[in-house]
């Protein structure tokens, strides 16, 4: 029998549905697993202004950028931790077809963090943030997806 696992995740949370029968609407509800990243705004992980630094150059000073997105930084640091989890289920040969739910930005995260052997076990890829909805709403939204 093909064992089939829905993940629903966006930036800060996923949930993991195993064990999903599509066949049967008197199934039983699937196991879950949920995965949380506390939510952080950008003022509770910096400070709150950049810092300032002298021209090279003249009695000016400049207000300095930062190089990068620390909230984006933190979804992606908890994308690759689900990531790395779906991979050790894989390697463990713990299902056999995966469907992948997630917001367009953390599914474009998924796709380059997912390790090989969870990668070949994709089946489906749904750009859609499906996180928030009820299990039984989400298995049947990802069945009319799929099969309608």
């Amino acid at each position: 029998m093909t064992t089939t696992w829905i993940l629903a995740a966006d930036g800060n949370q996923a949930r993991l549905l195993k064990g999903v029968n599509f066949l049967k609407d008197d199934q039983k509800s699937p196991e879950q697993e949920i995965f949380r990243s506390d939510p952080k705004k950008a003022q509770d992980i910096m400070s709150d202004r950049p810092g300032r630094s002298f021209s090279s150059h003249g009695p000016g000073r400049s207000a300095m950028e930062y190089t990068s997105d620390p909230v984006r930084d933190e979804q992606q640091r908890f994308t690759a931790e689900v990531a790395e989890k779906l991979e050790g289920y894989a390697d463990a040969g713990a299902f056999d077809r995966l469907i992948v739910c997630a917001a367009p930005q953390t599914l474009g995260d998924l796709r380059t963090m997912l390790g090989s052997k969870a990668r070949e076990r994709t089946t489906a890829e749904i750009d859609k943030d499906f996180t928030n909805l009820p299990t039984e709403k989400l298995v049947s939204s990802v069945r009319s997806i799929m099969f309608e």
